[in-house]
């Protein structure tokens, strides 16, 4: 899978290989409730994870909200996520088969 990409101050930036912070953060994010949250709130939700799952210095929440498009931070998100997981499963399909008992 393609890496997300964001535009800052004319720059193309791609996240950092993410840490597991980053896998443990967007998978409570996207099993909680959200219904209590404020629009507000669930968009500040969003630009903390975008900040997060780039883990780049250039990318704040500052230079989020002044390059991203509002209609774009949750398909940013939801992009960074995908890519986050097809990562990890990339990973697991190299892991030991118990049944064979086999390690790599």
């Amino acid at each position: 899978m393609e890496k997300p990409t964001l535009w800052i101050a004319g720059r193309e930036i791609t996240p950092n290989p993410p840490k597991m912070k980053v896998w443990r953060e967007f998978l409570a994010f996207f099993d909680a409730d959200k219904e209590g949250l404020s629009l507000e709130d669930f968009l500040d939700a969003h630009v903390r994870l975008i900040v997060l799952g780039f883990g780049r210095e250039e990318v704040t929440r500052e230079s989020v909200e002044e390059n991203v498009d509002v209609a774009d931070i949750v398909p940013l998100t939801r992009a960074l996520f995908r890519w986050v997981q097809s990562l990890t499963f990339s990973k697991l399909v190299n892991l030991p088969n118990g049944e064979t008992g086999k390690e790599a």
